[in-house]
C-alpha cells in the first residue's frame, strides 16, 4: 500500500516505495507506470520529487523511459532489486552478525572439504601466509594482518575450485575486513586476539594431517568467537534471520 511519504529525503523514499511496489507485484516487470502527475497525488509529493526518484530509480536499471510512451518497469526490475538489496545489506554494520553466521556456515563446509583434498602445495601456500602473518603482528601492521587473514580463509574456500562460492564468498570481503577491524581494536592485546592466530597455525596443522574433525572444529571455534551475540548457528535453523 503507498502512504504518504515524510518530507525529509522525499525522493528516496518514494524511490523505496516504488521499489517495494514492483517487488510485492502492483507493478510487473513491462508495466507502464502511472505519470508523475499521477504519482505526485498517490505520494503526496511534488513532481519534482517525483521526477528524482524515477531518474534514480532509471540509474539503478529498474524502471526505462520510453520517449513519446512513457515510463516502464525494466525486464529485470526485480533481480536488480534484490542485488541491491544485498549490497545494502553487505555495508551495513547493522547486518554484521548475519554475515558472520553466513561465515560460519559456509567455512564450516568448505575448511571439511578443503581438509580432505589439499596438497602439499596448498599446505606450503597457508604456511607461508601464517609467517607474513606473524611478520606483521611483529610489526604491529593491523591492515597487513587484516588482508593476511581475508586471504587465508579465502584461500581455503577457493580450494574447492567452485566459482559460485568463491564469488558468494568475496562477496563478504568489506564486512570481513570491517569485523577483523572491529575485533583487532577490541582485543589486539588480548589472550583471545592471540588465539586468533594461533587458530590459523593450529588449522594449518589439522589440514597436513587431514583430520577433518578437527578441522572443523578449529574454525567453528575460531568463527564463534567473533559472533557478537554468541548464538552459535550449529545448524542452518539455529542461524537467526
Amino acid at each position: 500500500m503507498i502512504v504518504p511519504v515524510q518530507k525529509n529525503r522525499v525522493y528516496e523514499n518514494v524511490s523505496a516505495q516504488i521499489r517495494d511496489q514492483i517487488e510485492q507485484g502492483a507493478w510487473k516487470e513491462g508495466d507502464r507506470i502511472q505519470s508523475e502527475m499521477k504519482l505526485a497525488e498517490l505520494f503526496h509529493v511534488s513532481r519534482g520529487s517525483i521526477r528524482e526518484a524515477i531518474k534514480s530509480l532509471q540509474l539503478a536499471g529498474i524502471i526505462e523511459a520510453h520517449s513519446g510512451q512513457g515510463t516502464f518497469v525494466a525486464p529485470n526490475a526485480l533481480q536488480k532489486i534484490r542485488d541491491g538489496r544485498l549490497a545494502d545489506m553487505l555495508s551495513s554494520a547493522e547486518y554484521l552478525d548475519d554475515v558472520l553466521q553466513c561465515r560460519y556456515i559456509i567455512e564450516s563446509y568448505t575448511t571439511r572439504v578443503a581438509c580432505q583434498i589439499c596438497t602439499p602445495e596448498d599446505i606450503a601456500h597457508l604456511r607461508e601466509n601464517f609467517q607474513q602473518m606473524m611478520v606483521c603482528e611483529g610489526k604491529k601492521d593491523h591492515h597487513g594482518l587484516d588482508h593476511c587473514g581475508i586471504e587465508f580463509h579465502a584461500y581455503i574456500v577457493g580450494m574447492l575450485k567452485n566459482e559460485v562460492l568463491s564469488a558468494l564468498y568475496n562477496s563478504l570481503t568489506q564486512p570481513l575486513m570491517e569485523e577483523r577491524n572491529e575485533f583487532s581494536s577490541a582485543d589486539k592485546n588480548s589472550e583471545l586476539y592471540y588465539e586468533g592466530h594461533m587458530d590459523h597455525k593450529r588449522l594449518i596443522d589439522a589440514f597436513e594431517a587431514h583430520d577433518t574433525q578437527k578441522a572443523e572444529e578449529i574454525i567453528k571455534r575460531h568463527l564463534f568467537r567473533k559472533l557478537r551475540d554468541k548464538k552459535e548457528p550449529g545448524a542452518v535453523e539455529e542461524v537467526r534471520p
